[in-house]
Order: structure tokens, then C-alpha cells, then sequence
């Protein structure tokens, strides 16, 4: 009778192993290599070292995209506005 159990160990240590020699080769130390995206990646989860993201004081509002001016009611006005900026700017 087959133990699942230990092919499932040993087939483990196989696939960390690859991975650790490839992390060895081809990534600095501490970094690990991602098939996925062809590059190292370095440590993730270090919290604390980058810049603090500010909450929304209404967490339920739903918040609308900054405006830079009145928008049309409809597309064709979009398009129409739009290609009038482009003709103004030359």
C-alpha cells in the first residue's frame, strides 16, 4: 500500500527546493523569484514604512470622480466638448 502522506512530504521538499534554487540564482538575498511576472519580488507585508492612506469620513457615501467642470448630460455633448478642446489646442 502507497503512503499519500509521504509522497505528498517529499514531493514538498522537491518543489521548496526548486524554488529555493532559483531564488538563490537568480534574486538577492531575501527577494523570491515570481514565474508569473518574470522578476524578483521583494519581502511583502513590512507595514509602517510607507505613507498612511486617510479613511473617508462617510465609509458608506458613495464618492463621485473629482470634476473639472460641468459635465453634458449626454455623450454626444461629451464628444462634442471634447472635440472642440482638441481643435483650441491646435
Amino acid at each position: 500500500m502507497r503512503d499519500f502522506a509521504e509522497e505528498m512530504r517529499i514531493e514538498g521538499k522537491q518543489k521548496r527546493s526548486r524554488q529555493e534554487m532559483i531564488n538563490k540564482v537568480m534574486c538577492k538575498p531575501g527577494y523570491t523569484w515570481n514565474e508569473t511576472v518574470g522578476r524578483c519580488l521583494g519581502p511583502a507585508g513590512s507595514g509602517g514604512d510607507g505613507p498612511s492612506i486617510p479613511k473617508p469620513e462617510n465609509p458608506g457615501a458613495p464618492q463621485s470622480p473629482p470634476s473639472n467642470g460641468a459635465q453634458p448630460a449626454n455623450p454626444q455633448q461629451a464628444i462634442a466638448k471634447e472635440v472642440s478642446a482638441r481643435a483650441m489646442k491646435g
